[in-house]
């Protein structure tokens, strides 16, 4: 080995800068060698590249068809409103009506009882003989899950017509009964169920009193006992069937014999 002394030891530096950058030569070679085999090996391990999908055609916008306008629909008819009347309910019937006889109310107050009951289901029985003799009204329905009929006998008044406590009395009721079985009016298994019903009392033989008030339509009903006496007693409007009943009857009675006037259009 070749030992520089001072003298020579700048001619030594410059006789080994060759060798130095030679050195750095290899170097700078070894490691771009390194790089480029590590830049292979990268790209050799790589995934290859996909394929990039080719754009879908453009389809063709189909042109807008024109919304069609729904037609004018006619304009709905008005809705109906209730009837705008103004009426008495109350059927207002006087004595005049009646051609001033208190007798023909009466009648007409039986004739009320018995609509009013007949809508109720009751039978009617005949009970009048020899024109005012007999019982204003006797009825029968059947009681449900009884097996039988029930009975009701009713004395009809109109406005303020006295009553008479005896006519509704058991001993005269049963001497009718047995005058309408002896008329022919009512049969013997009939008279005699009434009778039986009329000896018993009031579980299935009643006697009720119906006084119609027929200026207001108000109906009192009172319970009658065995002499005929009043008893407790319950008050209903019956104005329409009232009103209903005497045009009815008005119109039927032509001639005006009971009721009300003659039409305007009677020759008479």
């Amino acid at each position: 080995m070749q030992v520089c002394s001072g003298d020579t030891l700048a001619s030594c530096a410059v006789e080994s800068m060759p060798l130095v950058i030679a050195v750095l030569l290899l170097v700078a070679l070894a490691l771009f060698g390194l790089r480029f085999y590590l830049k292979r090996r990268e790209a050799a391990s790589a995934p290859p590249p996909r394929p990039t999908p080719e754009p879908a055609p453009v389809q063709p916008q189909p042109k807008p068809q024109p919304v069609p306008q729904p037609k004018p629909q006619p304009a709905p008819p008005p809705k109906p409103t209730p009837l705008q009347v103004r009426f008495s309910d109350a059927p207002d019937l006087k004595l005049s009506q009646f051609r001033d006889d208190p007798r023909i109310q009466n009648d007409f107050a039986n004739l009320l009882t018995a609509a009013i009951l007949g809508s109720q289901g009751w039978k009617q029985l005949p009970s009048r003989y020899h024109g005012d003799r007999g019982i204003g009204g006797l009825f029968l329905r059947e009681v449900r899950g009884g097996g039988g009929f029930e009975c009701i006998a009713t004395e009809s008044l109109a406005n303020g017509a006295p009553y008479e406590p005896a006519v509704m009395a058991d001993t005269h009721l049963a001497g009718e009964i047995a005058q309408l079985y002896e008329l022919g009016a009512l049969s013997r298994q009939i008279a005699d169920e009434l009778m039986r019903g009329l000896h018993e009392g009031p579980s299935f033989f009643r006697k009720e009193l119906w006084r119609h008030d027929l200026t207001s339509g108000l109906t009192t009903i009172c319970d009658l006992g065995r002499k005929g006496e009043k008893g407790r007693s319950v008050t209903r409007s019956n104005a329409r069937i009232i009103a209903a009943l005497y045009l009815s009857l008005a119109a039927f009675d032509r001639h005006a014999v009971y009721l009300g006037a003659p039409p305007l259009d009677s020759e008479e």
